[in-house]
């Protein structure tokens, strides 16, 4: 009987052609402003040029929400012109269903092979929210993984929760409404990004990407 293989998130799995166990050393996380994240050599040392973006998971499973967080996800991913990005249209329902694993940390390694081969993507992308309050003031938690579709390694992770009651999240916010948005675009000035939850997401995954 052929087994399923898992791969934990809280670990670095290589194998060759997606194959053979090799060395599993422990992720070491850092600290960027208020996310936890994590980058390997292998990404520093390795062109990642197109990036298959799969839909976030949500635990309550509200289509609005996982539409709003991937669209503004994707949209900053975009802006940063670090990849060419790649939705799943088409994508294999049960491969989609990938993300409820993805968000108890584990993710299969025939998803990262359907991938390569169905979309000629250098790596995958999978994305959970984790906290989600669209209301005044704002709060958003986003966890994110990529995973190689060549060794199938964890390449880089981030984690974070942006509450707009902080002050420290609302530094960050006016810095980005400085450098993303006209002056005099609106009479609310930088409270515009705390008005709008598709805003407030773009926000989120702005300062997640950045640790890319």
């Amino acid at each position: 009987m052929q087994k399923t293989l898992l791969i934990p998130i809280v670990i670095l799995l290589s194998f060759a052609a997606i194959s053979n166990v090799g060395c599993i050393p422990l992720l070491v996380q850092r600290e960027f402003k208020s996310i936890s994240f994590y980058k390997s050599d292998e990404y520093n040392n390795t062109g990642v040029h197109r990036v298959l973006l799969v839909p976030f998971t949500f635990e309550t499973n509200r289509e609005k929400v996982i539409n709003e967080v991937t669209e503004a996800f994707s949209i900053e991913l975009q802006k940063s012109a670090k990849f060419d990005i790649v939705l799943p249209r088409g994508f294999p329902e049960e491969l989609l269903l990938q993300n409820d694993l993805w968000g108890k940390g584990l993710v299969r390694a025939e998803t990262v092979i359907e991938a390569k081969k169905r979309f000629k993507v250098d790596a995958i992308i999978f994305g959970t929210i984790t906290h989600y309050k669209p209301y005044e003031p704002p709060i958003l938690g986003m966890k994110v993984g990529m995973f190689s579709t060549v060794t199938g390694n964890v390449i880089w992770t981030a984690d974070t929760i942006l509450d707009s009651s902080e002050a420290t999240v609302v530094r960050l916010v006016k810095t980005y409404y400085r450098t993303n948005y006209q002056r005099k675009q609106s009479l609310y000035g930088w409270k515009i990004i705390l008005l709008s939850m598709k805003r407030y997401a773009q926000f989120v995954a702005h300062q997640v990407i950045a640790t890319l």
